[in-house]
């Protein structure tokens, strides 16, 4: 089998938008360059970032202090550098007010689980607390920040496909099947870290999204709401699956049109834990071709399915870093139901769950295991609800050509990594919120299991199957939340391929 190249983004789709962003900077380092006769100094700098001990932060915030007398009281929080953001929501994320207390053994420890969750909102590029007019049991923090830049316009270009290497080799690299548009994101509205997103988009897909999310709208700032509203269209429709590929029926006209309405509400009463219960109502309309092609797409006849779902989602955060965790553990469940008896005859109950475990071996080595599974009920789902092992993040590395329709699964992965570069490269002459551009870059070895059971698997060869991969890789780690991954994987079936994988937060 040849090489493969794959992009995958945790998405049916892959966004190659943020392709972009690496040839833009690029280009206005060139500029810089070139403009440079007249500045005096070096245009661009390296700064090495040297390793320092990983503390366990969760320990960290159960430790007993009733007998530690070295003791801080917070006295007040001075914030500056936010020139969008309000104070009142940085505070709120800090989760930290004035008449705290804090233990002064663990006060840098603390501090910096704090920078951390600053971070974590995707609402500042760099983050400083600085504990200054320390006397007697007495103590001022200032934090200082370095705000995003919150408003984007991306030109769009992205696949059709699940991945790249189904376009480049399984498509042969069809122009017809690329998606193209504009996105527009507001990342912190109204200084509230509330998000508006835009898309619209042609070609393959025409799809048109509006979203809006505000996680506070209450005066405790511990209630949110958001709401999403799209509508998209399709000449082409992958209508079943074959011996675990993907099927596919194209048309001069349109197959396949859906819309979706849905609002959502949030309580994070802590600052690691999110609650969310979403209700969405759905109209998925398809062409009798479709039906007559696979009588199993929908649950009956009628090309028109309207259906509610009703979802509740647990969302704990502990550890460190959450674009790229190092240490701490995090768990995500999902309790989804799709249908009641009232607008048509879809009927299904989805459980699943995302639990992953991250902790430091030895200083720069780190290791870490995580566990996905899903369950369906009741069995034998009709295929356009079918979408488990392969799509999303649901997938074993080295797998990622196939899809399984499973009535249940499960996958465990288990890493072991070495970092071997920190740096921090610097511009004077780039847009400060482009300046400075943190470069992590780490070497891999991994192992996944996994498992997927068909109740009637037809054609399928991996279902009730025990299936697993390895492989060697490196990630490499930088700024807006960017994570490239490069992995070389082995599958059970023997299949060897060279994977890439990038997400970002947009």
């Amino acid at each position: 089998m040849p090489f493969s190249y794959i992009m995958v983004c945790n998405c049916r789709k892959v966004s190659m938008s943020l392709k972009l962003v690496p040839f833009i900077i690029l280009s206005m380092l060139t500029v810089s360059v070139v403009s440079a006769q007249k500045v005096r100094g070096p245009l661009v700098t390296v700064q090495r970032i040297e390793e320092e001990p990983q503390l366990d932060l969760n320990q960290l915030s159960r430790r007993d202090h009733i007998h530690d007398t070295n003791y801080l009281v917070v006295n007040k929080i001075i914030v500056t550098g936010n020139k969008k953001t309000k104070t009142s929501i940085i505070l709120r994320e800090l989760g930290l007010n004035p008449g705290d207390t804090l233990y002064a053994g663990d006060l840098n420890a603390y501090l910096e689980e704090k920078r951390q969750q600053l971070l974590n909102t995707s609402l500042f590029l760099t983050v400083h607390i600085y504990s200054v007019n320390t006397s007697v049991h007495r103590v001022d923090l200032h934090v200082e920040v370095f705000e995003r830049l919150y408003f984007l316009v991306i030109p769009m270009l992205s696949l059709a496909d699940r991945n790249f290497n189904v376009w480049w080799v399984q498509e042969h690299r069809r122009l017809d099947r690329l998606n193209y548009g504009i996105q527009l994101y507001e990342n912190n509205l109204t200084g509230k870290n509330d998000r508006l997103q835009l898309s619209l988009q042609h070609g393959y897909t025409r799809q048109y999204t509006l979203q809006y999310q505000l996680p506070y709208f209450d005066k405790n700032l511990t209630q949110g709401m958001g709401l999403i509203v799209s509508y998209s269209h399709n000449r082409e429709v992958n209508y079943e699956s074959e011996s675990d590929k993907q099927v596919y029926f194209k048309s001069d006209y349109f197959l396949k049109q859906q819309f979706t309405f849905g609002v959502n509400y949030t309580y994070k009463r802590a600052i690691r834990l999110r609650n969310k219960i979403s209700l969405t109502y759905n109209v998925y309309k398809v062409q009798d071709t479709i039906l007559k092609r696979n009588p199993d797409f929908f649950p009956d006849n009628n090309t028109t399915q309207k259906y509610l779902e009703l979802s509740y989602n647990f969302d704990y955060v502990g550890a460190d870093i959450w674009t790229y965790p190092l240490n701490g553990f995090n768990i995500n469940a999902n309790l989804v139901r799709k249908g009641f008896g009232i607008l048509g005859k879809v009927n299904e109950t989805t459980i699943s769950a995302d639990a992953a475990k991250y902790w430091t071996i030895f200083p720069a080595t780190y290791g870490a295991v995580e566990f996905i599974g899903e369950m369906h009920f009741p069995e034998n789902q009709p295929y356009f609800l079918s979408q488990e092992m392969g799509y999303y993040n649901n997938y074993l590395r080295g797998m990622e050509y196939f899809v399984l329709e499973s009535d249940r699964f499960g996958i465990l992965r288990n890493t072991l990594k070495q970092k071997i570069l920190a740096l921090r490269i610097h511009s004077r002459l780039l847009p400060k919120q482009f300046s400075t551009i943190p470069l992590q870059i780490y070497l891999k070895m991994y192992g996944d299991l996994g498992y997927s059971y068909k109740k009637n698997p037809g054609s399928s060869f991996l279902d009730n199957e025990l299936l697993y991969t390895y492989g060697a890789g490196a990630d490499v780690v930088s700024f807006y939340d960017a994570v490239l991954r490069v992995e070389y994987s082995i599958n059970r079936l023997g299949e060897k391929g060279l994977f890439l994988h990038f997400k970002s937060t947009f």
